[in-house]
C-alpha cells in the first residue's frame, strides 16, 4: 500500500475531503492492547478520528506524534483518536513504536485481520476518517497531516463541539 500525499500545517482544510452526505461505515473489528475485540460502534456517541497507519510507513511514523498531541488536547468523550495499526505483528509493533517515540495519549489498537484499508477504500497509508457520533464518515484526509497544527485543531474543534 502506497503512502498518500501530505497535508502541511496551514492548509489542513484544503486536504480534508468532506463526505456529503455522511455515510455509514462498514462493520469490522479490531483489537485493543488487552486483546479485547472492538468495533467502531463501541465508540458511538462521540466524534472519532480513525487513522490507518503502520510502523513501516515513514509518513505514518512521522504523523503519529501529532495524533498523540491532538488527543492530549481533546477529552476522549469529545474526540477519540483511534490509531489503528496495519502492521502484521499488530499490538506488539504498535506498543514498541509508542514506547520508542514517547506516545502517551493514544491507546494501542490493531487491525489483526488487515481488512480495514480495503473495507474503507483507503488508497494508501496513512489515511484518516472523521466519524460523527452516529458512526457515519463525515470526511477524510489521505496522507500525512500535522494534526497538532493550530488550523487542524481549530477545524476539528468546530466539528467536535458538544
Amino acid at each position: 500500500m502506497a503512502a498518500a500525499s501530505c497535508a502541511q500545517a496551514g492548509d489542513f482544510a484544503g486536504h480534508f475531503t468532506a463526505t456529503d452526505p455522511p455515510k455509514p461505515l462498514p462493520a469490522f473489528s479490531f483489537e485493543d492492547a488487552a486483546g479485547h475485540t472492538l468495533n467502531l460502534s463501541d465508540f458511538k456517541g462521540r466524534y472519532l478520528l480513525l487513522n490507518l497507519w503502520a510502523t513501516w510507513c515513514a509518513p505514518c511514523a512521522h504523523e503519529i506524534p501529532s495524533l498523540d498531541a491532538l488527543q492530549e488536547q481533546f477529552p476522549p468523550q469529545r474526540l477519540t483518536v483511534i490509531a489503528l495499526t496495519e502492521d502484521s505483528s499488530g499490538i506488539a509493533a504498535a506498543r514498541s513504536f509508542y514506547n520508542r517515540h514517547g506516545i502517551r495519549h493514544l491507546p494501542v489498537y490493531a487491525d489483526g485481520t488487515g481488512v480495514a484499508p480495503s473495507l474503507l477504500r483507503a488508497r494508501g497509508l496513512p489515511t484518516s476518517f472523521l466519524i460523527d457520533p452516529e458512526g457515519r464518515e463525515i470526511g477524510s484526509v489521505e496522507g500525512e497531516a500535522d494534526w497538532a497544527a493550530p488550523d487542524a485543531v481549530a477545524f476539528l474543534a468546530k466539528r467536535a463541539n458538544p
